[in-house]
């Protein structure tokens, strides 16, 4: 009985530890430009992410900019001082990472979770250079209580049948 209840305790801690992960990048929507807002984007498994421009801003999908290893993907293009506004419509989003490509010397982004709006980011580009581009986000996102509670009890009833 004391192995069924510490197996039924460790079960638990698992489930409600693991996490989901998603990752989104721009490819299929080269050609895309912000204004006209939003874009509305759907990640399978998690749910929509809103992009809307910030007044002034024209950003559009496109493969200006070059990845690390030199090859070119699809990215959300930004000109110095054009921002963005992310929002997560999904549930709450955990440890957040926007990838950039081709921010050159003198430039750089500022990602600001937006205080009137949850889980927002609102991006920046700022310096002087030639662009850059928002080429990927990636984030977890923990199972709702409910999930949790059915993984649960799907363990306890696998530890008990086995014990018997």
């Amino acid at each position: 009985m004391k192995t069924t209840i510490a197996l039924a305790i460790a079960s638990l801690c698992a489930t409600m530890a693991s996490s989901m992960g998603f990752t989104l990048d721009f490819v299929g929507y080269e050609g895309t430009t912000l204004p006209p807002n939003p874009l509305i984007i759907n990640v399978p498994g998690y749910g929509d992410v809103r992009f809307d421009a910030a007044n002034g801003s024209t950003l559009q999908v496109d493969n200006a900019y070059q990845n690390d290893n030199g090859s070119a993907a699809p990215s959300l293009s930004f000109d110095q001082g054009e921002a963005i506004q992310v929002t997560f419509l999904g549930a709450q989003p955990l440890n957040v990472d926007f990838d950039f490509v081709g921010v050159s010397a003198g430039e750089s982004f500022t990602v600001q979770p937006d205080l009137f709006k949850s889980q927002s980011f609102l991006i920046n580009l700022q310096g002087s250079g030639d662009g850059a581009g928002l080429y990927a986000i990636s984030w977890t996102q923990v199972p709702e209580p409910a999930s949790a509670m059915l993984g649960v009890l799907g363990s306890a009833l696998i530890v008990l049948r086995r014990r018997r």
